[in-house]
């Protein structure tokens, strides 16, 4: 084994631990610190990687986890829901987007070919980035988080088409022969796609029902499919990426995805750790007094078109503000496609090399921005709420509810979908009035189908709370375990109604002691009450004061009480499966 490979490849684990570990105590975004010890390894400062193609060939591995496990996690029933609006969304932004970067590059004496190119790489945005930041926030599922990937996906195969294009003229003879070319690849696409869709619903499910009992088996072959499909993808002129994204999507309708998506996220966050030291390690930074004005100018622009027609869009098509303004804050940064769109035309001598310069300044500038934008897009929205008057109110798919004319000695619970169920069904046995607030819009469909008091939203949303009746409701209990979306529940309700009892929920001790600080009346934390009562059923057992086989059949019963949970749905089936069969 060649030792100089570790010696490197350890060094750079080892100056991206430590900038981590300093950005977390800085409470900064890790991708910062992953960017940088890519810029403090690369050739412009330590040159520490000699041979930057294994790194590489890691960052490539990033992608191809990144984009499975988007897939595994993407219901395609919910990407065909929000299909229409991120299509329509995406033409409009790559439209007047590339338009406008189109118009400024010939301002800044770039010739014609080169401003088309420089349009092209500056309109797209990053997926790697967007949904690394949304997953660690849980925000995928969210109706923004969505629509945000719907768009991310138009955007990545405009791209991948735009680039092959771009490829084959320089190979193509004629305009007759790009024609062809053109053809061929969308027959390609067609065939790839029908082909998955067939294979995922009547060859996988009798396969995967037989290795599931193997947990190991199970992940190998899911991996293995993904890489089949990467392989037949790259082989047919699509990338990488489109491949990892659509053995994602086949494996999403099976029992087991939760399980292999849960495998495969720790080797998704190392390889995606290693894109963003490659990514940093790529940034070109000769000729910066002459690339830095236009840099600006760009990155100004990106931080604001896009986002600015975005959220026009979205809230034309009759989403609420909310989700049409935090859609589009999240889409301001350039994009992994945007340095090989930029390398290409420098290879193929339409681009001179300090086009690289420019747009590693703008990679730096937007995604160093956007990482804050997008951390604080909650704080961002109900800072600048009053000045968004002219978005729609919300007349489409986020507008599910069932609220009375009027409430009043209510209680609102915020967060059906974990612990909910079974706090909803106590506080009835109790004669409460309750009103829910969740934002997954299957959810608020079976609460509506039961006639249960809810709305579809989420419930840090202006426009959700006075829906509510908040200053005439005596309690407020959230299942919601993320600290910055519970502490502007906390401090915007508190200004309607300072009567209010709040029940909150935290993921650990040092966030629900936070929650106290600023008003909570009891902070729950699962984790901790779930070892007090396993405690406490194990000195039960220990007394001989129940059979752990009655403790059995009590949990079986309340489990089958709340089929509404996705996991118990899925696993029941399975059983239900399996037992017929024996």
């Amino acid at each position: 084994m060649d030792q100089t490979f570790l010696i490197e490849f350890g060094g750079v684990l080892v100056i991206a631990a430590v900038l981590g570990i300093v950005a977390r105590f800085f409470k900064q975004p890790l991708i910062l610190a992953y960017l940088v010890a890519g810029v403090l390894i690369g050739p412009f400062a330590f040159g520490l990687i000699k041979n930057g193609q294994i790194i590489e060939t890691f960052a490539s591995i990033g992608i191809i986890f990144l984009l499975f496990l988007v897939g595994l996690e993407l219901d395609p029933k919910k990407l065909f829901e929000i299909g229409n609006t991120a299509l329509i969304a995406s033409f409009f932004q790559i439209v007047f987007s590339g338009a406008l970067y189109l118009l400024v590059s010939k301002l800044f004496g770039f010739s014609s070919i080169s401003s088309i190119y420089l349009a092209i790489a500056f309109t797209f945005s990053s997926t790697a980035i967007i949904v690394t930041l949304l997953s660690n926030r849980n925000d995928l599922d969210s109706l923004h988080g969505k629509i945000i990937v719907g768009i991310l996906l138009v955007q990545d195969f405009v791209a991948i088409f735009l680039l092959t294009i771009m490829s084959g003229v320089n190979t193509s003879a004629s305009h007759l022969a790009l024609f062809q070319f053109i053809y061929q690849l969308v027959f390609k696409a067609l065939a790839l796609f029908i082909t998955t869709y067939l294979v995922s619903k009547y060859v996988f499910p009798p396969i995967f029902r037989r290795i599931a009992k193997t947990h190991e088996l199970l992940f190998l072959t899911s991996l293995a499919w993904c890489f089949f499909l990467v392989i037949v993808s790259i082989s047919m002129g699509f990338s990488a990426e489109i491949g990892a994204f659509l053995a994602g999507i086949s494996l999403a309708t099976l029992p087991y995805s939760t399980h292999v998506a849960a495998k495969a996220k720790p080797l998704r966050d190392f390889f995606i750790m290693i894109f963003f030291i490659y990514l940093g390690t790529n940034l070109i930074f000769t000729d910066i007094v002459i690339a830095i004005k236009p840099a600006i100018i760009f990155s100004l622009l990106i931080l604001l078109v896009n986002p600015a027609i975005v959220t026009l869009v979205v809230s034309f098509l009759g989403y609420k503000k909310r989700t049409s303004f935090i859609t589009g804050i999240t889409l301001t940064q350039i994009s992994e496609f945007s340095f090989i769109i930029i390398a290409l035309g420098v290879k193929l001598n339409i681009l001179e090399k300090n086009a690289l310069t420019l747009t590693s300044l703008v990679a730096i500038i937007t995604v160093f921005i956007s990482t804050y934008l997008i951390a604080n897009s909650n704080k961002l929205y109900h800072f600048l709420r009053p000045y968004l008057g002219f978005l729609n109110s919300g007349h489409k798919k986020d507008d599910l509810d069932n609220l009375p004319d009027e409430l009043k000695d209510h209680i609102i619970l915020i967060g059906y979908h974990r612990m909910g169920g079974k706090i909803l069904e106590t506080l009835k046995e109790q004669g409460e009035k309750v009103a829910i607030i969740d934002y997954d819009p299957r959810r608020i469909k079976e609460l509506i189908d039961q006639k249960e008091i809810c709305v579809y939203g989420d419930a840090v949303d202006h426009d959700i709370v006075d829906l509510l009746s908040l200053s005439k409701a005596k309690m407020v209990i959230s299942t919601i375990d993320k600290i910055e979306e519970s502490e502007m529940v906390l401090k915007t309700y508190k200004q309607i109604n300072h009567h209010l009892k709040f029940i909150m929920t935290a993921s650990d001790k040092d966030e629900a002691v936070e929650l106290y600080g600023i008003g909570a009346d009891l902070v729950i934390v699962p984790s901790m009450i779930s070892g007090d009562y396993l405690s406490f059923i194990l000195k039960r057992l220990k007394k001989n004061e129940v059979k752990i086989d009655d403790l059995k059949k009590q949990e079986l019963a309340s489990l089958q009480n709340h089929t509404q949970d996705v996991m118990v749905e899925k696993f029941t089936k399975v059983a239900e499966s399996d037992k017929a069969k024996a």
